[in-house]
Order: C-alpha cells, then sequence, then structure tokens
C-alpha cells in the first residue's frame, strides 16, 4: 500500500467517526493460495497432520496465511472503537449484525444511536426515531467501515518488506494473528490482530508519532445468528431476514 492510499485510510477512520462520511476501498483478487492450518496456541509442539501445511507466521507469511481465512457468513459482535486527539478521545459502542451479505451496525456515541445497514454495495444511514434514511454506494469494503473497523485485508496488497513484524499472539482472549505494518515517512504503526477461528478482525490500533490516535477492540460474538434477524430499513422495508442454519439432528449450530 502506497503512501497515499494509507494517509486515506487513516483519514477514513477519523472523519467516520466524526462525521458519518464514507469512503470505498477495493479488495484484492487472490489466486492460487495454498491449503494451511493454524496452530492450536495453547498446545506446544504440533506438527504435520493430514497432509496440511502447519505454516508459522512470520513477515514473510502472513499474507498468505491471512488469505486462508474465512470468515462466517452469519454473526453477531459488539465492537469498542475510541479515537484519540491532544486532551481527549471519543468512544463508540458498536453493535454488529451480519447474515447472507448484509450487515447492520448500531453505533452509540454520547447518547445517540446511529444504524447503518449495507446490503448489495449499499449504505443506508438514519438515526434512532428516524423514519427516513440516506442512501450511499460503496464498494466491497463497505460492511468493514459500517462497522467504523480498517479493511484488514489491505495488508494483502502490501509489498512484504512493509511488515515490521507478524507472529501469532493472544488478543481479547482469542488467538490471533498479528500484524504490524510501519510506515517510516508517515511515522506511523498500525497493528492487526485478527483472528484464526473467524478470520474476524478482532483488535486494530494505530499510532501517529508514538501516540495512539485510534482503537478497536472486540468482545461478544454469537455465530449463527438465530431465525429472524431482520435487516429493516426505518420504514420497515426488509432488505433481509436471517434463518439459522440447521445440523443434522434438527438443532441450530
Amino acid at each position: 500500500m502506497d503512501q497515499k492510499n494509507r494517509t486515506i485510510l487513516v483519514i477514513a477512520i477519523a472523519i467516520t467517526v466524526l462525521a458519518a462520511v464514507f469512503v470505498s476501498f477495493g479488495l484484492p483478487s487472490l489466486m492460487g493460495v495454498p491449503e494451511v492450518t493454524l496452530p492450536d496456541l495453547s498446545q506446544e509442539g504440533a506438527g504435520e497432520t493430514g497432509g496440511v501445511l502447519p505454516v508459522e507466521v512470520t513477515t514473510d507469511t502472513v499474507q498468505t496465511v491471512i488469505a486462508t481465512l474465512d470468515r462466517p457468513d452469519s454473526y453477531y459482535r459488539e465492537l469498542t472503537v475510541t479515537l484519540f486527539w491532544n486532551g481527549g478521545s471519543s468512544s463508540n459502542q458498536v453493535q454488529i449484525w451480519a447474515d447472507g451479505g448484509y450487515v447492520k451496525t448500531a453505533v452509540t456515541t454520547a447518547g445517540t444511536t446511529q444504524h447503518r445497514l449495507v446490503g448489495d454495495g449499499t449504505l443506508y444511514l438514519w438515526y434512532a426515531g428516524d423514519r427516513t434514511w440516506k442512501e450511499t454506494k460503496l464498494g466491497d469494503s463497505a460492511a468493514d467501515l459500517a462497522q467504523r473497523i480498517p479493511t484488514y485485508e489491505d495488508v494483502l496488497e502490501l509489498d512484504p518488506e512493509q511488515i515490521n513484524a507478524a507472529g501469532y499472539e493472544r488478543k481479547n482472549d482469542r488467538d490471533c494473528i498479528y500484524v504490524e505494518v510501519r510506515d517510516d515517512e508517515l511515522n506511523s504503526l498500525d497493528r492487526y490482530w485478527i483472528e484464526t477461528a473467524t478470520g474476524l478482525l478482532c483488535g486494530a490500533e494505530t499510532q501517529e508519532n508514538g501516540r495512539t490516535v485510534y482503537e478497536m477492540t472486540a468482545a461478544a460474538l454469537r455465530t449463527p445468528l438465530e431465525d429472524g434477524v431482520s435487516f429493516a430499513l426505518p420504514d420497515g422495508t426488509v432488505l433481509h431476514e436471517s434463518v439459522a442454519v440447521q445440523k443434522e439432528d434438527g438443532g441450530q449450530s
């Protein structure tokens, strides 16, 4: 990712938090990724199993490992997103429902709740109590931006020499892939923690001139969604409704 694109990412996060303005990033197209298995951090000495290659995460291999992760299609989770500046900070509590390509969020800041619904490349935006909404056409990463998180897949586009550190780490009591990207020209440092079990970003941090300016922490996670979660506009128009996946014995997965 060049200097211009990294600058856009930082600006986009700040603008999203302060003014609810969105930008779009493209996701890379990946071909020919080898099958890998991620080690259980609670066990030591894991070797090759079932003919699948256990991969050590390093600055050289982390892009390949991230590319193998699959996010769940259906889930609910909660995040805390904080923006820091000289003399102050602002925190947002974020609830996320995702299912069938649709994502809806409820973002609460200082008692005000903003609702966002993303589907088919369109963002719908309104506040609690509204009967009308605004629509914006966005790209593939609109769902991440609706959650007020960076699109960590941008790491896949980096020259490996831009990756400062990588490995497996525990974050928020989860096993994660850790990636650290330093930009000496901007004097900034981006850190990402990606959960190995879900492929979801469970933590992120941006520092500028040695000072933290952005932080995201994930909390509760439930997957899949139960039956009947509606992805609806404030006038009651339902764009999508979840259907829980059933196990063979008839129970919910």
